[in-house]
């Protein structure tokens, strides 16, 4: 059972949380707002009535995604109250350890976790057709990012990194085409396609065939145009709009059976199954910085300063994993741990060598 110091302290905590929720999730949104108003505008009357179906689908996504600075921070507000306060001194000297005192926040912090993931794998994909339904009326873009279609036609799966609605340019198109036993067929990367006189025109191709047990054809072929056979069209491509972040786990581990060449769905399963953990990892890394080295400087705001730097170059070494893992360059399990494990240790090592 709780103590009344556990109580104490998840009675300042929850509060915090709850408003920093409010308050960073409401200064998303309205940037994010801001960007959009010319699209709201056009739509007249309906646009205000579509804006708000849009973030209310939307605003569950945006707090996963901004959990773990949330539960940063909301610690950080708590412990810099407890300091000021002389509490947390007051604390030390009845003889309770700041691993004692930090050990409801990281069981609230489990807690939060278990919640996030249920979000994650219940709430947001029931809710992806609405977003990408009113997105697609409110906000019509111009470009689009990872799609993933497939022709039944010509027995290929065609994965478009970005595509200019627009322009009808696709950027780093992947085509992996198959024999009838299923077996691959050929396999083109391409810097670009461009939609010229009714046909896809790939340009900078690089082609590997394969023969009919899916054996590997030398030579690879560098070609500086290729004319792709395909029944996918431009309109057709309007239609298509998947977005695997918002899919649950069951679903993405179905769109890495019938794509095994797609490194981005691959990334996108080991990092969902790696982000759990990353609330920890923060919380680690951050505390000590917060809590644990007053000897090394007593401004609590140069200590945070270092806390957000540390904070900082964990999010800067995943994006980087994450964009050599979408590409192939690292394997996506790889990729998606190896930020975990390497900030990882060092926050055990941060949160052990600290003054508690």
């Amino acid at each position: 059972m709780f103590s009344r110091l556990d109580r104490y302290i998840i009675r300042s905590f929850i509060p915090t949380f709850l408003l920093a929720m409010f308050i960073i999730t409401s200064l998303y949104i309205i940037i994010d707002l801001l960007q959009k108003l010319d699209e709201l505008i056009e739509l007249g009357e309906n646009g205000l009535t579509l804006g708000l179906y849009y973030y209310a689908f939307l605003t569950p996504v945006i707090i996963l995604q901004l959990f773990p600075a949330i539960t940063l921070i909301a610690v950080g507000f708590v412990l810099v109250r407890l300091i000021k306060t002389n509490e947390l001194l007051a604390m030390q000297v009845a003889g309770i350890s700041m691993y004692r005192t930090l050990l409801p926040i990281f069981v609230i912090s489990i807690i939060l976790s278990i919640t996030a993931g249920c979000n994650q794998e219940w709430l947001i994909p029931k809710l992806a057709t609405k977003i990408k339904s009113v997105e697609r009326i409110t906000f019509e873009k111009n470009v689009r990012n990872n799609i993933l279609v497939e022709d039944s036609d010509f027995n290929i799966i065609l994965r478009i990194w970005r595509y200019n609605v627009k322009d009808e340019i696709m950027q780093s198109p992947f085509i992996l085409a198959k024999h009838r036993n299923g077996k691959r067929k050929f396999i083109i990367k391409a810097k670009e396609a461009k939609w010229v006189e009714d046909k896809w025109e790939l340009s900078e191709v690089i082609k590997n065939n394969y023969d009919n047990e899916g054996k590997w054809v030398a030579p690879t072929n560098e070609l500086a145009k290729y004319e792709l056979k395909t029944m996918l069209t431009p309109k057709k491509l309007l239609n298509i709009d998947v977005d695997p972040n918002l899919l649950g786990l069951e679903e993405l581990k179905e769109l890495m059976k019938n794509d095994p060449a797609n490194f981005h769905n691959a990334m996108i399963y080991h990092t969902r199954l790696a982000y759990p953990l990353t609330n920890f990892v923060i919380l680690l890394l951050g505390l000590p910085f917060i809590v644990g080295f007053e000897q090394y400087s007593r401004n609590i705001f140069l200590r945070i300063g270092f806390c957000t730097l540390v904070c900082f170059a964990f999010y800067a070494l995943n994006y980087f994993c994450v964009n050599l893992g979408n590409t192939g360059m690292m394997l996506p399990a790889l990729a998606a741990w190896l930020p975990i494990v390497l900030f990882g240790t060092l926050g055990v090592y941060l949160f052990d060598s600290m003054n508690a």
